[in-house]
């Protein structure tokens, strides 16, 4: 069960990069799925922060509320044994989500980081996301962890 919801924090964080677009698809899909908790094909801000508050657990190796660098990329690894880690995406996640600049992401920084992706995601601003939205944000944020 706790690899099941490592993805997301990769993922919510823009550490995963996939390279082929049906890969990449399906990649967003099965994560929608798994967040949509109660199968109604649509994500809460409720069920969007369980997600990524478990992942962000399931990240923390060593257990002391903090997710470093060398987390995150084992993370990446743990997530696709066939992906090498990538060192770009993490230091623009680092950049993204660590706002006291220690060079980890507390909770807390990841819970902020956790909304604003999910109000960036959802574009009609109805307070849910569906399978679309996701997959579009996904899409953007694959292109921000890429420049």
């Amino acid at each position: 069960m706790k690899n099941q919801y490592l993805k997301s924090i990769i993922v919510l964080s823009g550490l995963l990069i996939v390279a082929g677009s049906t890969a990449f698809a399906g990649e967003a899909e099965d994560m929608f799925k798994r967040m949509d908790l109660n199968g109604d094909k649509k994500v809460t801000p409720a069920e969007h922060a369980q997600f990524a508050e478990l992942s962000f657990q399931q990240s923390d190796a060593d257990h002391d509320g903090k997710v470093s660098a060398a987390e995150c990329e084992a993370a990446q690894v743990t997530h696709d044994k066939k992906m090498k880690v990538d060192k770009k995406a993490t230091e623009v996640h680092l950049r993204q989500v660590d706002t006291d600049s220690d060079g980890q992401i507390s909770a807390k920084e990841n819970s902020a980081y956790e909304k604003t992706s999910f109000a960036r995601a959802d574009k009609n601003n109805d307070g849910l996301l569906t399978e679309d939205e996701f997959e579009s944000a996904y899409k953007a944020m694959k292109k921000e962890m890429k420049d």
